[in-house]
Parts: C-alpha cells; structure tokens; sequence
C-alpha cells in the first residue's frame, strides 16, 4: 500500500511540472526596448510571422536627442531585408545571414513560476502569466541570460528581459588601424592586460 501512495504522488508531481506552451504562428505586438547606457529607447509595432518566417517592425528609435523612423521588413527565407527611413524615404534593401528563430519558449528554458499581473482576487482584473528563462547567444557570441514572461492562456509574449553580460573585453581592444608594424603581445589576466 505504501507503494502504491508513493507512486501516486510521484505522478501528481509530475504532472505538475510546467512545460512550455507553444505561441501562435502569427501575431503582432507593441514593443518597447531600452538600453539605459545608449539613453536610447525604441518603441514599435512588430509583425511576426513563422509559417513563411518573416518580420515587420515599424520603429521610432531615439537615442540621446536624435529620432530616426524605420520600417523593417524581414524575409529569413530568402535571407533578405528591407529598411525603408521613414523621415526621408529612403529604402535600403540587404542580405543577411542570421538564421530564423521562432519566438517562442525555447525547449531548454527553465520555468520560473506563474504569477498574476493584476488582481487574482477580482474577476478579469489580472492576467495570469506563466515565466522562464536561460541563456541565449547575442551578437559578438556572447552568451546572455534572459527571462520571458507569456500568458498562460493562448501563449502570447508579454515581456522578454534580456540581460547582457557587464563586462565585455572586446571593448579594451583597440581598432586594428591604431597599431603598427610592431604589435604588442597581451595576456590577459584577472586583474587586466599584462604587456610583454
């Protein structure tokens, strides 16, 4: 009998362990992104579609003083993008070579729990959201940590906060036109460069 009670609350634990929801193929959603150290701020409106894996995102960036308006629209199939300026006019069309990524919970994300944004006690006065995270490359190859949140009903994204390392050693090196013939060997240590 005691067996018996062990493998049932065995299977209730386990069936309550949260597995990630899968997003709808097509939405679209107002963005915001911020970047504290440029004094820059993005707000938009982003397109998404993964059945035929393409973006639209209209853009007003600011950054310090200066505004620029951007249409964005990306084709990963066809490994093309067009930015259209929306102050001048001007259309830009380029290649890229960045895969397509479905917008999603990543298979090996880490459930961080379900909460409320709102009330739970009054009736639809919050809305409960399901939360995960890990780690993904950025530009560079970095490696940053970030947390999602998504509705629990529908999956649809609420909000991705992305956390980029502090400390990037790239930017202590210098351009490669500041050196000359004689190049100085670095070795880097915990505290900094050593020159030999």
């Amino acid at each position: 009998m005691l067996s018996f009670f062990i493998l049932c609350l065995a299977s209730v634990v386990i069936a309550q362990q949260p597995r990630p929801c899968t997003s709808p193929s097509q939405w679209e959603a107002s963005v915001h992104s911020s970047n504290p150290k440029l004094d820059g701020d993005l707000v938009g409106q982003l397109s998404y579609d993964a059945i035929y894996q393409r973006t639209r995102i209209l853009q007003h960036v600011k950054v310090g003083t200066t505004e620029t308006y951007y249409d964005i629209i990306t084709f990963y199939d066809a490994k093309l993008v067009f930015i259209v300026n929306m102050k001048n006019g001007e259309c830009s069309r380029s290649t890229f070579d960045q895969p397509w990524s479905d917008f999603g919970i990543q298979s090996d994300a880490t459930s961080l729990g379900e909460a409320y944004i709102g009330s739970s006690t009054i009736h639809d006065a919050g809305l409960f959201v399901t939360i995960w995270g890990g780690n993904q490359t950025i530009p560079l190859n970095e490696t940053a940590r970030y947390i999602q949140t998504w509705t629990f009903e529908n999956c649809l994204p609420v909000s991705n906060i992305l956390f980029e390392p502090s400390g990037n050693p790239n930017v202590f090196i210098p351009p490669a036109r500041c050196w000359n013939d004689k190049k100085f060997p670095i070795q880097y240590n915990r505290f900094g460069p050593r020159m030999n």
